[in-house]
This record gives structure tokens, sequence and C-alpha cells, in this order.
């Protein structure tokens, strides 16, 4: 970019703290990629092609310099091929993109084309560093704490597990940056107006994100305390039927140890299928609470609601006959559900009815599982 225009540099990409590793070459060098990403940025508010081809030379290389040295690192560290070789195929996989979006775009307008680059570039490293390179982080440090490479996969893997909220907060902190510096970005009413509807739809994924479990699909546990007080309310002053659903998968831990964490995390989504199959009705919602645990919110229903809705889930769950050969009580994946359901009053609230159905829930694994206890 010419110096004598001095320009100020828009940060549509801010560097968060969340990006950082702990490991300061690599993230210096991430920072550093990051900077040139908002440099490309700052050309959409004097577009001329030396400048964006300039610029988009230095991100190339650089990229290329910082794959190298990353995965060099890696390599030091941790002594997995297999792990390794899909980190590099991650690599490898960035630049094609790039040079992929160029050509889909060469006959377009410049800027359209820039545009494009960065979008694809912010998802690229955003998800790449939290997602990715902060798993094999993980597993670095529990190696220095002298676990073995498979439990340190493992520590990792279960570290991992909050992810999701961390790239949201991520993802919602830049977009308050993004939000008051995208008109900036645009010359041209037609181009404000795109913003516009752009950032209301980020918005909305964002929202969507915020609330939703992102393995299974289906709500999570921030939203589920929301609904639950609010519907709770609702319900007590209505005096109509609240009801609430507690599912458990039975010996989870065995599929898991049997079959390994991906055939658990399918059969966790293949359950989150299954409950957004069943819940159809306005007034039905369900949760992941965490880890193997499930929870369906009933509202505005007759009696018999609850029920059938368990019941529809262990038929569904039974057709799919996912293995679990190490549970005692089937070759099959099965659960255990606890119902309670009440017209609450003044009195009740989401710990003391929590208490009620987990109540349930145990009997039901106690009376050999697979069971539903209303």
């Amino acid at each position: 970019m010419n110096e004598n225009k001095n320009l100020h540099l828009f940060e549509v990409f801010p560097w968060n703290k969340n990006f950082e590793l702990g490991i300061k070459r690599i993230d210096s060098e991430h920072k550093q990629i990051v900077k040139l990403l908002n440099i490309l940025a700052t050309t959409l508010t004097h577009p001329e092609e030396n400048d964006i081809t300039n610029i988009l030379k230095k991100l190339t290389e650089y990229s290329n310099y910082h794959f190298e040295s990353e995965q060099k690192f890696w390599a030091l560290h941790i002594k997995d091929e297999t792990l390794i070789h899909k980190h590099k195929q991650t690599h490898e996989s960035f630049l094609p993109e790039v040079y992929k979006i160029q050509e889909e775009h060469k006959n377009k307008p410049l800027y359209i084309t820039v545009e494009a680059i960065i979008t694809f570039l912010i998802r690229w490293i955003t998800f790449h560093i939290i997602e990715e390179d902060k798993g094999l982080c993980l597993i670095i440090y529990a190696l220095k704490k002298g676990y073995t490479l498979e439990e340190a996969k493992v520590i990792s893997q279960e570290e991992m597990d909050g992810t999701n909220k961390v790239l949201i907060e991520t993802i919602l902190t830049m977009y308050e940056g993004l939000s008051s510096r995208a008109i900036l970005l645009m010359r041209e009413s037609n181009a404000r107006i795109k913003a516009e509807k752009e950032l209301k739809r980020a918005n909305k994924k964002l929202e969507e994100l915020a609330i939703t479990d992102q393995l299974t699909k289906v709500y999570n546990r921030r939203h589920f305390e929301n609904v639950f007080s609010y519907e709770l309310k609702r319900a007590t002053r209505a005096k109509s039927l609240f009801s609430i659903v507690s599912i458990d998968i039975d010996y989870f831990k065995q599929l898991n140890d049997t079959y390994g964490h991906q055939s658990g995390d399918a059969a966790l989504i293949s359950i989150g299928k299954c409950l957004n199959e069943i819940c159809k009705r306005f007034g039905d919602f369900a949760f992941r609470i965490g880890g193997e645990e499930f929870a369906i919110i009933i509202t505005d229903s007759k009696d018999e609601s609850a029920i059938k809705l368990s019941n529809k889930l262990q038929e569904k769950l039974k057709k799919l006959e996912i293995a679990n050969k190490n549970s005692d009580i089937s070759n099959y994946m099965t659960i255990s559900i606890g119902i309670v359901s009440l017209i609450p009053s003044t009195k009740d609230n989401i710990d003391s009815i929590m208490k009620s159905v987990d109540k349930k829930l145990y009997l039901a694994k106690e009376q050999g599982r697979n069971q539903i206890i209303n």
C-alpha cells in the first residue's frame, strides 16, 4: 500500500485473547497474519489493483512461512504422525481455497473478490486457531505434566468440549467491532444496504449459536435455564401443566471406551436428531444439559404428552440399533428417563423440580435402566 495514502487501518478482524495459545512464536505469527488480513481489508476503502495484489502476495507468502514453522513445532512436541498429518492437510487446503475464490470471482469487480477472500479468511483463521491449534496445544501441556500421549489426547478432547462457548464469545466480541466499522468500509448506497443485511444475518446466526449445542443441534444448558424459568412462571400464572423429562444414556462410558469418542459423538448426534424430530409442537423444547444428559420441557399439553414423547424417543433409538456391546443390559444403546409433571405453584422453582426429576431418573437406573419413571 502506498505510504502517501496514510490510510487508517480498519480492524475488520480484531485480535482476541481467546486466540492466544500461550506459545509466543505461534501467537506472534498468528497476529501477523491477522494484521495482514486487516491491511487487505483496508484496501477496500481505496481499491487499487497493485495494492491488493501486493498485500495478497505478502499474505500468501507469510501464511506459507507460518504453516511450515507451525508444522515443525507440532511435529517436534507431539509424536503422532496421524494427528500431525491431519493438521498438515488443513494447512494445505488453505491456499487452494483462496485461489479457488479468485478464480470464481475473476469476472467480478476487484473489491467483491477481496470481500469474498476476507470472509473466508476470517472464518478459516477463527475456527483453525480455536478448534485445531488449541487442541494440539492442550496435548502439549498435558504431555509436559507427565501424561502419556493417549491420555493427553483424551484430556485435550475433554477440555475442548468448551470450545463452542469460547468460539461464541470470540465471535461476539469481534462482532461488536465489526458492527461499528462495516459501514465505514462501504462507499455506495447499495453496499451499505448489503452490509446491513449481512450484519442482521450475522446477528441472527450469533443468537442461534449462543443457544444451540453445536454437536447435537438441540438447545444448550444456558438456554435450558432461561426457558425453564420463563415457562415455569408462565405455567404458574396460567395454572397450566408443566412437564420436565430428564434423559440419560445408559452405560455411555462403556460405549465411548469400546468404540471411541467419535462413535460417542455420533450417538449424541443421533439423540439430538431424534429429539428435534419428536419435539415439533410449539410448547416442546429439547436440550442437551451436558455430557450424555438431555432434557425436554413440555408446556401447554395434556397429562400423557411427556410419556408419549418419551416412548417415541425410545422407539426411535431402538430402531437405530446403535451398538453398545459392553452395556450390562443390551447390545445396543439405551436410555433411562425420569418425568415430572405438575401444575406449579409459587413455591416451585428450578431447583426443587430438578431434584424431583433427578430422583425419578435415579429410580429408572436403580430398577435396571432402559426405563421410564413418571
